[in-house]
């Protein structure tokens, strides 16, 4: 077996009494990295450990590093239990603790405190109103401008550039953020900053993260939303009339479409409300639409051959 321990996001006083008594029970200590101030609790006890940051150095991707702990895990733990130590909490940004999951390996989860907590005292925010909690390499759909978001992994001044430019097709470039780095610890440093900013700071670390609140900007499920509401508050139908003039505007745009001026915004809000009007009259099932454009998406190719 082995005890998945969470080393809590900050320093040794984030440790609970659970991870204290583990990583003192004599079973082999394993640490996914030793970049933790947790780290002084083992020096200060003579608990001894390996850490797997030498892995990082020695491979060209986080997935091959990941992989290979989970390989060297499995393998100590087939004849005696063992500990392995993760900042944080074992089941928020684990991507090890979520591989040793998927192979059925048998873990005992020792939770800790994770890093969003002390992100979320340092910004001053409450996360009642919904959350949304990527990595780095999120695209441009994964954002939902409705909620707070945090980025975590932003390690680094190239993953903030790369960044900065994905939120700009998201976010008004002139819309707030906060970078945090060592959140919750003595030397946290917590900036506020314009998106487009992002790349002038120099001292990213692996423990920054960018947190984004809620913004007026409009994706896909704000337009259905209000169309909904105006649907409701007009009290719109859909009659043969109506029907008819929605599939006449819709041709006509279509029609006008070319390479120098484009009337996508006007096809897609009419296509839009005519399907919510007809959901709303019980003629056809949402989500029954959303699973057969899902279907025909690969041979959308077809187009271009």
């Amino acid at each position: 077996m082995i005890n998945v321990v969470g080393l809590g996001s900050t320093s040794a006083k984030d440790l609970t009494l659970e991870a204290v008594k583990i990583m003192k029970n004599g079973n082999k200590n394993f640490l996914r990295t030793d970049r933790h101030d947790s780290l002084s609790f083992f020096k200060e006890n003579n608990i001894k450990y390996k850490s797997f940051d030498y892995l990082y150095d020695e491979m060209d991707s986080f997935d091959k590093v990941y992989s290979k702990v989970v390989e060297i895990l499995i393998e100590e733990s087939k004849n005696k239990d063992i500990n392995y130590f993760v900042p944080g909490t074992p089941l928020v940004a684990e991507k090890t603790v979520k591989m040793l999951i998927e192979k059925k390996i048998d873990i005992n989860i020792i939770n800790g405190i994770s890093f969003i907590e002390p992100v979320l005292a340092a910004v001053g925010r409450d996360a009642v109103d919904g959350l949304l909690f990527l990595d780095s390499d999120a695209n441009k759909f994964d954002f939902d401008t409705r909620r707070d978001t945090i980025i975590t992994q932003v390690y680094n001044k190239r993953i903030a550039s790369d960044l900065s430019l994905e939120l700009q097709e998201i976010y008004d470039e002139e819309d707030l953020a906060y970078v945090i780095t060592n959140a919750g610890i003595k030397d946290e440093i917590v900036r506020e900053i314009k998106i487009y900013e992002l790349p002038r700071l120099d001292d990213y670390n692996h423990q920054s993260c960018v947190y984004i609140p809620r913004s007026k900007g409009k994706n896909l499920n704000i337009i259905l939303n209000k169309m909904s509401s105006i649907i409701n508050e007009e009290d719109l139908y859909l009659d043969e009339a109506n029907l008819k003039n929605i599939k006449n505007e819709i041709i006509k745009k279509s029609n006008s479409i070319s390479m120098d001026y484009e009337n996508e915004e006007n096809i897609l809000a009419l296509s839009l409300l005519l399907i919510l009007l007809k959901s709303n009259d019980g003629l056809i099932d949402l989500r029954q639409i959303y699973n057969k454009i899902y279907k025909r998406l690969d041979k959308i190719a077809d187009f271009f051959k």
